[in-house]
């Protein structure tokens, strides 16, 4: 287990270091820790001092934001897949993320936001109430409100909630590219002081979860042996799906709309270090990191000079990811 720890680790650090390099300005590895040597420890010289502002003022806290959110996105996933017991489930899947995007996608049409934050709140707000649509309609289907079910309704609620939004970005033409900036995920960073709530809520969610490693432990078992066990899975099911919404709704109002992270990355911890919860979330956060940091310097070189939107690289690389988990199962 700690080699393969160390592997990831060192994925890790090697995509930063890409990550650093590449751009519409090409920065030596070599070039990268002199910047860094001289930014930080005041040693060497630095020729180009453009660089030094490309390094730190650009794309290490692009990488910074990618990392969090790659890491927030993949522990939604796992807990979804771990409540439902459904290998297919994700915040992405359910509708959670596009009902999120769909409340910024009304405050964007309004033209009544007072300032950026105000997305926050309607994010998370409509994340609340896309759950609370996917839990009336699965109750519709069976009162015990199953995984299945959840999952069926889930998938409605996602795809008549993107048609919205792709409503609103033709009958409103004046924002239809934010709408479609959002849409499509992006990893813009304005200032320091989002990435810092990225960061917080990245490891407020962490240690949550694995405080509660145990109890999503017992949840795989199914709901009767929960309840054998003195947990009831129904209510923790509740608060899970309300707690990864809430993640999920802030995420989508810095980031837009991200999808497949939250549904690869536990795949993969899964098989790397087998299904204890409290190892598996850790890693699968770091994996998640690294997958949409990849995904990221994709999005930067695939066209040469352009900034692709990383939902669509995301979407690239999670589509067929999907059809073989759903092929497996």
């Amino acid at each position: 287990m700690i080699k393969k720890i160390i592997i990831i680790f060192i994925l890790l650090i090697s995509s930063i270091i890409t990550s650093i390099c590449i751009g519409s300005v090409f920065i030596s590895p070599k070039e990268v820790i002199s910047i860094v040597l001289y930014k930080l420890f005041n040693l060497g010289f630095v020729e180009n001092i453009n660089k030094i502002n490309i390094v730190f003022n650009i794309r290490l806290p692009h990488i910074i934001l990618s990392l969090f959110v790659g890491a927030s996105l993949s522990m939604t996933g796992i807990v979804m897949q771990s409540i439902l017991k459904n290998s297919l489930a994700s915040v992405y899947n359910l509708g959670i993320s596009s009902g999120a995007g769909l409340g910024v996608s009304l405050i964007i049409i309004s033209g009544i936001y007072f300032n950026y934050y105000f997305f926050i709140i309607f994010s998370v707000l409509f994340g609340f109430i896309t759950i609370l649509f996917i839990l009336f309609i699965s109750k519709k289907i069976d009162k015990d409100i199953s995984s299945n079910s959840i999952i069926l309704a889930g998938v409605v609620i996602s795809l008549f909630f993107s048609s919205i939004m792709s409503f609103f970005a033709y009958a409103f033409p004046k924002y239809s590219n934010q709408i479609i900036f959002w849409q499509l995920g992006n990893l813009f960073v304005r200032n320091y002081f989002d990435i810092f709530i990225i960061i917080l809520l990245t490891i407020i969610f962490l240690i949550v979860l694995v405080k509660k490693s145990n109890i999503l432990d017992i949840m795989t078992f199914g709901d009767k042996e929960s309840m054998l066990l003195g947990i009831n899975a129904k209510k923790y099911r509740i608060l899970f799906i309300l707690l990864s919404s809430l993640v999920t709704g802030v995420l989508v109002a810095f980031v837009g709309v991200i999808g497949f992270i939250d549904l690869i990355s536990p795949h993969i911890a899964r098989r790397l270090f087998g299904a204890k919860h409290i190892i598996v979330i850790p890693m699968s956060a770091l994996i998640g990191a690294l997958i949409l940091n990849i995904a990221d310097i994709f999005s930067r070189v695939i066209i040469s000079g352009s900034n692709i939107p990383i939902g669509i690289v995301t979407a690239i690389i999670g589509a067929p990811f999907f059809l073989y988990v759903f092929i497996k199962n």
